[in-house]
């Protein structure tokens, strides 16, 4: 999809993204949005933006007489992004868990806490991690790990939260807000099933990976 430069700029000069956010972020928005924290730490750490040509000092807000802007990655893996709030998730077929044997959910999980929580004090089993997966109460011990595991996930894992460990999307998204994990790819996968709660989602679709 092509960028529209003159909403980069626009959202550039208008307000930052709010927190909690309102609205899925548009690309446009991430990228002004980026641009903002560059000029914000340059100046932070008492060197000039001008020189280093970001924000308005560089192509992409100041125009093409500016220095060209280059980004480094891709556009949605730019920020690290709060996540929509839990009620982006509470709809039926978000709601909607999806069915396996209990031996593939315990065999996921077993190996994703192997994988991210391999020095965490006391971590859980499996089933303990199931039970805690599938209940809104917090606690310290619980946000920790949550942290640990879906800050560092693999994509490929993500998905295999529904179809392997049998969550449904709104219990990933619990979880996930609960975490206050940010990585930009967990983030995004999330944001997928995102509704806006003042919409009805369509009728007759199922969330999917």
């Amino acid at each position: 999809m092509a960028l529209d430069f003159d909403a980069v700029r626009r959202a550039f000069h208008g307000p930052p993204l709010a927190s909690p956010p309102d609205h899925l972020p548009t690309q446009e928005e991430l990228l002004a949005e980026h641009e903002r924290i560059r000029v914000r730490c340059r100046l932070d750490l008492g060197l000039d933006p001008v020189a280093a040509g970001v924000g308005e000092h560089g192509s992409l807000i100041g125009g093409p007489a500016k220095p060209l802007t280059i980004i480094h990655r891709p556009v949605e893996r730019l920020l690290r992004l709060e996540p929509m709030p839990l009620e982006w998730f509470d709809y039926p077929e978000a709601r909607r868990a999806w069915s396996g044997p209990v031996e593939d959910e315990i065999d996921f999980l077993d190996r994703l806490i192997s994988a991210h929580l391999a020095g965490f004090p006391n971590r859980p089993t499996a089933e303990e991690f199931s039970r805690w997966l599938r209940s809104p109460a917090r606690s310290s011990r619980k946000g920790m790990a949550f942290y640990n595991v879906f800050e560092t996930i693999w994509p490929i894992d993500l998905p295999r939260l529904l179809s392997r460990a049998h969550l449904s999307v709104y219990e990933v998204a619990r979880a996930i807000i609960v975490s206050e994990a940010r990585a930009p790819e967990t983030i995004r996968w999330l944001h997928q099933f995102a509704v806006n709660p003042k919409m009805e989602p369509a009728a007759g679709t199922r969330p999917v990976a």
